[in-house]
């Protein structure tokens, strides 16, 4: 055994040692899900988590400090990129088959939608006129 009698030295020079570096924040979690991901497809690890010692409440986007260089050059990289695309012009080709049964089926949900709102005013419509019919029975007789 060794006799360490002196505090231990701390960690300076050790980037892994140090907090996570904030590299966004936001009041939605979406947004930064969303940059998380891009993140992650080139392999710089993040996490969205909710910070509670602002008001309000807001969510941020960490990276450890040693990666947080890497990230904000990737994340510059990506918008320098993404700004010279014609959006209008972009062609994603056609829909997958799951995703074009889902949006067949959007259109029948909502016409289900629509035909119990309108079936739910009248029957409550209906319930009401037959609470003042009772009503202005009892007062009668």
């Amino acid at each position: 055994m060794s006799d360490a009698s002196g505090p231990l030295e701390p960690f300076e020079d050790d980037p892994l040692a140090h907090p996570p570096a904030v590299l966004a924040s936001a009041f939605g979690r979406s947004e930064l899900d969303a940059v998380r991901l891009i993140l992650d497809e080139e392999g710089i690890p993040a996490v969205v988590e909710r910070r509670h010692d602002v008001d309000p409440p807001d969510w941020v986007l960490l990276v450890a400090d040693a990666a947080g260089e890497d990230a904000r050059r990737t994340l510059e990289n990506r918008a320098a990129v993404a700004s010279h695309i014609d959006w209008d012009e972009l062609d994603v080709g056609a829909p997958p088959e799951e995703v074009r049964n889902v949006l067949a089926g959007a259109d029948r949900i909502r016409r289900f939608n629509v035909v119990v709102r309108v079936a739910g005013t009248v029957v409550g419509l209906l319930m009401l006129a037959l609470a003042l019919v009772a009503v202005i029975a009892t007062v009668i007789t």
